[in-house]
């Protein structure tokens, strides 16, 4: 079922808050009813608002986040929409003082389009994109004086949410110790839960059933498959560090999932974690920049494509850092094309 406008829910609550806030009273009355929700019905706006199967199909570790914000909101008086201004606030000034450590203009070029990153956190309320942003950004804080608890964070922003999943690459070159945290937490956070919550896997299958179509799925797997080996190329011959690696992770699955389900917001919201070389964070700003300026010529839905033909070209840009002649001879040797 599609959201109503945004105008018929109340002042208080963004549009995904009230799918979550069900989800959450759900979680509390019996976890075990987690993805069948039979045992709570849902009030009239939140039956108006989402379907119960379109309520937050998200995996265990963030309906449990969603539970416990709301239980702590319900315990303090400041209520799920209080609490997820809070996860707004930490996401914002972790990605501030980040800017400040490396380049501080980074932050002003990725919020040139305030008006609507500010109606995506406060009116929509993009929870689940903001509590895994929000661990992304823990990590990529740590990532350079404790590169163990970045990866850890990660894993955690992956069983959150799947977006930063590329990452998972790179576990053949963390520490031993490391390693096995990381898959531990993604075999828990993902796989376990199908021997425990009837109607888990059903979250896999829901927005391709209800948003999207064969082929955009096919052109979406097309462009973040090639994206993705091109970039894991780029990392390994550039050297990229931790934070970089942090940082591109969440771009290859927020393109497919932008391009499947023809939805901008699932590629600009995760380019909110800053870039320290500043070029993927100017692909964002720019992107969004045309449909901005030329509303009634250039639909904002556009700044998708926009948007990931930047990335590309920042990855293009890249490969002639490392040398188009170094590029073609690994390309003809993983080939085994002679030269």
């Amino acid at each position: 079922m599609a959201a109503i406008a945004l105008s018929e829910v109340p002042e208080q609550y963004g549009s995904d808050s009230v799918g979550a806030m069900y989800v959450a009273k759900v979680v509390l009355n019996d976890p075990s009813d987690m993805y069948t929700r039979r045992g709570l019905d849902q009030t009239p706006l939140e039956a108006a608002t989402w379907s119960k199967q379109a309520s937050a199909p998200y995996p265990p570790a963030m309906l449990l986040s969603f539970a416990g914000l709301y239980a702590v909101g319900e315990a303090t008086g400041v209520g799920f929409y209080g609490m997820m201004v809070g996860v707004v606030a930490l996401f914002l000034g972790l990605s501030l003082v980040y800017c400040w450590r490396t380049r501080w203009y980074v932050f002003p070029l990725l919020y040139g389009n305030f008006f609507y990153f500010g109606h995506r956190f406060f009116a929509v309320q993009d929870g689940s994109y903001l509590i895994m942003l929000t661990a992304v950004m823990v990590a990529l804080v740590a990532a350079r004086r404790a590169p163990a608890l970045a990866h850890v964070c990660i894993a955690i922003a992956i069983v959150l949410k799947l977006s930063p999943l590329y990452y998972a690459t790179n576990v053949g070159r963390m520490s031993r110790s490391s390693a096995a945290w990381f898959v531990a937490t993604l075999v828990a956070g993902l796989l376990l839960p199908l021997l425990v919550w009837d109607g888990y896997f059903s979250i896999y299958t829901y927005q391709q059933e209800y948003k999207g179509s064969l082929a955009q799925t096919i052109g979406g797997l097309l462009i973040a498959g090639s994206f993705a080996l091109t970039l894991w190329y780029v990392e390994r011959r550039l050297a990229f560090d931790w934070e970089d690696r942090i940082g591109w992770g969440v771009v290859p699955l927020a393109l497919y999932f932008g391009f499947a389900l023809n939805s901008a917001r699932h590629l600009l919201i995760v380019l909110l974690v800053p870039d320290k070389g500043g070029l993927r964070s100017l692909a964002l700003a720019l992107g969004m920049l045309v449909p901005t300026v030329f509303p009634h010529w250039v639909r904002f839905n556009s700044s998708l494509a926009i948007t990931a033909g930047l990335l590309a070209l920042t990855l293009a840009y890249y490969l002639d850092v490392i040398g188009w002649d170094r590029v073609r001879a690994d390309l003809r040797q993983a080939t085994g094309v002679p030269s």
